[in-house]
């Protein structure tokens, strides 16, 4: 086992790294080690899991095991906390802030605290500052769906070049006096940024892992591929992978149990969608793929979803 704090959990979505995540992170819980599982999905599923409510609060779940889901709400906070005054400060070099109502300066910091990339930094960030709390010998992190989680990985360099890039344009503006009295530099609140990009970029370096998992399927192996040459380029550990969702055992015993399985959840499904149309796809021997699959896939979905 990898000696890194961090290990991330990354795929498609859907491919059920929540649930690796969870199973793994309460594994190092029943050895004796002090875990905390961590889920950045947007969309997150750790209380369903567990069965019990978890939150964007860190919670003790079990004996050594503790978790928090990361909320787009609690992330947005962050950032105004950590990082609004400093956008506040550059705004004012450049617009007359104190012309606006207070409602409406609140409303054009909090437009620019959900901007995508300053999201992801402020949740990095979030996560590097749990970790070296130095509280849990192991953290487990049930990453985004593929496209989010490579974001991630992507944005310590791209914060690192355009905040270079601005800082070497508002430099000119500090030179020629317009900054306020008392306050920092735009170049020097855009080089603390640039520092804290590096800070993060160091951490998933040296302090991660990344364990993909994947579904055997043909859509998935594509984005495996992909994932496997991103964690290449930013030097991110590539610890292993878990292929999900195996069938082993094909005998007719195995089969009706999925059945009966699925027909119970199935009833619950068609129950819940209250009358309006439902489609069933069944199980197919071969992936739907290219356009001959699709085209038939989409008549079936068509008729039952009563499109025509």
């Amino acid at each position: 086992m990898t000696d890194k704090p961090v290990i991330l959990f990354g795929g498609k979505g859907g491919v059920g790294k929540t649930t690796c995540s969870a199973a793994t992170a309460s594994w190092f819980a029943s050895r004796g080690q002090k875990s905390l599982i961590i889920t950045s999905d947007m969309a997150p599923s750790l209380s369903d899991i567990f069965e019990e409510p978890i939150g964007d609060c860190v919670r003790n779940i079990d004996k050594n095991l503790f978790a928090i889901e990361i909320s787009q709400e609690a992330i947005v906070e962050r950032w105004k906390k950590r990082f609004s005054h400093d956008f506040y400060d550059i705004l004012s070099q450049l617009i007359d802030m104190k012309a606006l109502d207070a409602e409406s300066q609140h409303q054009l910091i909090d437009y620019i605290g959900t901007a995508p990339s300053l999201r992801e930094e402020t949740m990095l960030d979030l996560i590097v500052d749990i970790v070296e709390t130095g509280k849990y010998d192991r953290v487990v992190w049930d990453t985004a769906p593929a496209g989010e989680t490579l974001n991630l990985l992507n944005m310590p360099r791209f914060i690192r070049k355009h905040l270079r890039a601005g800082a070497r344009v508002f430099e000119g503006l500090d030179k020629i006096g317009k900054h306020i009295i008392g306050k920092r530099s735009i170049s020097e609140t855009m080089d603390d940024w640039v520092l804290l990009s590096e800070r993060i970029s160091r951490f998933i370096r040296e302090r991660t892992t990344f364990i993909i998992v994947a579904n055997p399927e043909a859509l998935v192996v594509n984005h495996v591929r992909r994932i496997i040459r991103t964690l290449a380029d930013y030097h991110v550990d590539f610890y292993g992978m878990v292929i999900n969702r195996v069938i082993e055992h094909a005998d007719p015993a195995s089969i009706r149990t999925i059945k009966k399985l699925q027909g119970k959840y199935s009833a619950e499904l068609k129950t819940m969608a209250g009358g309006l149309p439902v489609a069933f796809l069944p199980l197919s021997l071969w992936e739907i793929k290219g356009k001959k699959a699709l085209k038939e896939a989409g008549a079936v979905l068509a008729g039952q979803l009563r499109f025509f």
